[in-house]
């Protein structure tokens, strides 16, 4: 009783205005606010406060009032205060309470707003004053029930549960507490509730507006009407324990509780939230990649950092801020409280030294591949750490290849080691290098012409361990002089080796200029990877992409080199073809055929490989270029088949119509004058086309000739004595048996070379023609001009042409006369002849 009437203080009357008296604004003296009467009972004894009462009784023994002059003064209005007086009851509590306190409202309507205003506090109530348990509101109860402490934290689990007839709803919030200090906040399933805006509790709410995340419930001294800080209140030391808050929520939570300081309200919001700030930096909260906790500032946050990556990063960078707190939006706020940001520039530079396989870094590019989306990204990975091939480290990718599967080093590339390789690095600078570009890089080049012997064995292993990992990379033609070891142990250029058992060796004369490669080394590489640099198992090429002159060590070279006006776009020809056995050229010609690198080279007619085996390959005592392929009709009878199972395949480097000398040449005429050979006319008339074609290009003066016994006729057959056909309408004046004839539209050169080739005359030379009588005269487009050529495929252009009822001309031949009727006739005045068409 005495606690509750002395809830007062003195009457202002010094005051401007009506006189009043203080009020602390909270507890008891609020239900002045709303009611007239209150009765407090109680199991030791009730008390009842009446406005009307006391003021009945305050007017009873009041003193007459009068002025300064002594005048009487009316007396004081306005209503008595409800708490000053008190009087005594006997009405007990409510069974089940120790005390019972009754308000009479003033409104009576007001009851149901005010009993929704009581039961929408009673959870903050419940969380303001720890000493209560429970609040009734009409017919909703409210708890509270504080769980222990939260795994691995000083925090505990606060529950909230308000029943009521229409339900049951439960808030759970998470509670630290220090030193008089409460710190909390309510957590729902996605999350924790952020509070907008709230004020200091001390411990229920005052007028200091707080902007910090979490709810603030502090002992802290405040001013009589408890709306603001006493004046001797430190606020700042409040911030203690904040940080056991934050670590205790998830982890993808805790930047959600960092303060931001652009949103102070005032300045004991901004002294309580750098306090905060101050305590976040030095406190274990942030939860770290390797799943522990880390002190804000000794630690560091790479932005939007992957799971990926932080499970290759979390073992070699302890001090690295986990995923779930790196997000770009989290940024500013772990700045605040002094964590370090990490670009991709510092990461690159903290891997320098980094000790790891190829496959930890391999790991490493693929999970930092998702964070490089721009060429900036790229420029700032410019120093992370590469494996090499060779064992070594490159800072940076610029200036190493990519090699793809190859696992071998070679010394003279900078690669990335194979286990190591993600796409990220070309993407940081690294070039793709393929199998056939590092076998023809110049480095190796030079370095092989320039090692020592010591060094050529490791080389030689890096060249065949490429070769290896790309079976079809083309390999360049130096590259036949790596020295390998032959069968003495001896380093020789690869292309003066052979293979053991090698077909090649069993074709060549006795003392080839080859040895044998080493067979340890056959068993380890492989005959094709030596095969491929040049060691010899069949005939070898030499090619030449831009060939200038005949410096390639063929045989004859320059006598090849001479037949083209032009230097060859591309040389590509079989090389030691003059090394060969005479006995064993059929086997081999059947090396050659059979071999799918050389069938190309054997088909090109005009080509050095054909070339040479035409005049220079012997079988049974002829080049290869006296013989025919079986399936060449076109010199049939002049030429005799080569008698080989390949002949087909060889038939560029055999002989056909073209003569290439005048040994050829005079095969030529020699088999035409022999009657044993059967030779279709047709056939005969090509050959010599073909030969009077050389002639007029030169490959030979028809005075070197040898001139033939006989000559081969239009009949087939050979005769000693016959006329060159110059003119195709002496075919009519003589007899097929004494004409020999020129396949195609000759001339009268190509006549004249072949009457002296064979050292006989032309028909116009033997034979004198007359038109027995003029005929009439007619013009070039006359029915019988137009039907003539349409018939001969003979145009008369603009010539004259004179028609006959009988054409007759009389032929002078060796001193006799003789005439012959003819259908068309050209006399030596160029005019044609023809004999009119009957009609009907």
């Amino acid at each position: 009783m005495r606690s509750l009437l002395a809830l007062r203080v003195s009457a202002k009357p010094d005051e401007p205005g009506p006189s009043g008296v203080g009020r602390f604004g909270v507890g008891f003296t609020a239900t002045a606010a709303v009611a007239d009467r209150v009765e407090v009972r109680s199991t030791t004894g009730s008390l009842i406060f009446d406005r009307a009462s006391t003021s009945q009784a305050v007017g009873a023994s009041a003193p007459e009032a009068r002025d300064a002059g002594g005048s009487r003064r009316a007396p004081t209005t306005g209503p008595a205060p409800l708490l000053r007086l008190a009087w005594p009851d006997e009405t007990p509590p409510a069974a089940g309470f120790d005390t019972e306190i009754i308000l009479y409202l003033r409104d009576a309507t007001a009851a149901d707003s005010l009993v929704a205003t009581a039961s929408a506090q009673a959870t903050d109530l419940l969380l303001e004053l720890d000493a209560l348990a429970e609040i009734v509101v009409a017919e909703t109860v409210t708890t509270i029930r504080r769980d222990g402490a939260e795994p691995d934290t000083r925090a505990v689990r606060v529950a909230v549960s308000a029943t009521a007839p229409d339900g049951h709803r439960e808030r759970t919030w998470i509670e630290s507490s220090h030193a008089g200090t409460r710190w909390l906040v309510e957590i729902e399933g996605a999350g924790p509730v952020i509070a907008e805006r709230d004020v200091l509790r001390a411990p229920t709410p005052t007028d200091i507006e707080l902007s910090l995340p979490a709810r603030c419930i502090t002992d802290l001294a405040l001013t009589p009407d408890r709306r603001n800080l006493h004046p001797d209140a430190d606020i700042s030391t409040a911030a203690t324990g904040y940080s056991d808050l934050v670590g205790a929520l998830a982890r993808q939570w805790r930047p959600l509780l960092i303060p931001d300081t652009t949103r102070v309200r005032n300045r004991d919001d901004a002294t309580l939230i750098e306090a905060v700030l101050d305590e976040l930096r030095e406190s274990v909260w942030l939860p770290a990649a390797d799943d522990g906790d880390l002190v804000p500032s000794r630690a560091v946050v790479l932005a939007d950092l992957t799971d990926e990556l932080a499970g290759v990063l979390a073992p070699i960078m302890g001090d690295l801020a986990h995923p779930d707190v790196s997000e770009r939006r989290h940024l500013t706020a772990l700045r605040s409280v002094g964590v370090t940001e990490m670009g991709l520039a510092d990461l690159a530079e903290r891997l320098i030294g980094t000790e790891h396989d190829p496959a930890w870094w391999r790991d490493l590019y693929a999970a930092l591949a998702p964070l490089v989306t721009t060429s900036i990204d790229a420029e700032e990975l410019g120093t992370l750490p590469i494996p090499r091939s060779d064992g070594r480290m490159n800072i940076g990718a610029r200036g190493l290849f990519v090699t793809g599967a190859i696992d071998t080093a070679v010394r003279w590339i900078p690669t990335v080691a194979s286990a190591a390789y993600h796409p990220l690095v070309e993407r940081l600078g690294a070039q793709s290098i393929s199998v056939t570009d590092a076998l023809a890089d110049p480095a190796l080049a030079h370095l092989t012409e320039h090692a020592d012997d010591d060094e050529l064995a490791p080389i030689a292993h890096e060249v065949f361990a490429l070769l290896a990992a790309d079976t079809a990379a083309a390999v360049p033609e130096w590259l036949s002089a790596l020295p390998i070891p032959d069968q003495d142990g001896e380093l020789r250029p690869a292309d003066e080796l052979l293979l053991p058992d090698s077909p090649l060796g069993a074709v060549l004369i006795d003392d080839a200029p080859f040895g044998v490669v080493d067979a340890d080394l056959v068993a380890q590489v492989g005959s094709d990877a030596l095969r491929r640099i040049g060691v010899g198992w069949g005939f070898l090429t030499v090619i030449d992409d831009l060939p200038v002159a005949a410096d390639h060590d063929l045989p004859d070279e320059d006598e090849w080199w001479n037949l083209h006006e032009q230097p060859p776009e591309t040389l590509a020809a079989v090389r030691d073809l003059d090394l060969v056995d005479e006995r064993r050229w059929s086997e081999a010609l059947t090396l050659l055929a059979a071999d799918d690198t050389i069938a190309p080279l054997l088909a090109d007619r005009s080509g050095y490989t054909a070339w040479w085996l035409r005049h220079h390959a012997v079988v049974d005592g002829h080049p290869l270029g006296w013989y025919r392929a079986p399936s060449d009709a076109s010199v049939e009878g002049v030429r005799d088949v080569l008698d080989h199972p390949h002949a087909d395949a060889l038939r560029a480097a055999l002989g056909g119509l073209d003569v290439e000398s005048a040994r050829d040449a005079d095969t030529l005429l020699d088999h035409l004058a022999d009657p044993a050979r059967r030779i279709a006319p047709g056939v005969a008339a090509d050959v010599h086309a073909a030969i009077v074609s050389a002639a007029r290009r030169g490959t030979y003066d028809p005075a070197d000739l040898n001139v033939p016994q006989g000559v081969r006729v239009a009949t087939g057959s050979v005769v000693e004595r016959a006329v060159v056909l110059d003119s195709p309408w002496l075919i009519q004046a003589l007899d097929p048996d004494q004409l020999v004839l020129i396949g195609g539209h000759p001339d009268d050169e190509a006549t004249e070379i072949l009457a002296e080739i064979l050292d006989i005359a032309t028909a116009g030379e033997e034979l004198r023609a007359v038109v027995r009588d003029e005929g009439a005269a007619a013009a070039s487009t006359s029915t019988e001009a137009v039907l003539f050529s349409a018939l001969w495929g003979r145009d008369v252009g603009h010539g004259e042409v004179r028609l006959h009822a009988e054409l007759w001309v009389r032929l002078r031949r060796n001193g006799a006369d003789h005439d012959v009727r003819v259908p068309w006739w050209v006399d030596q005045r160029g005019v044609t002849h023809l004999e009119r068409r009957t009609v009907g």
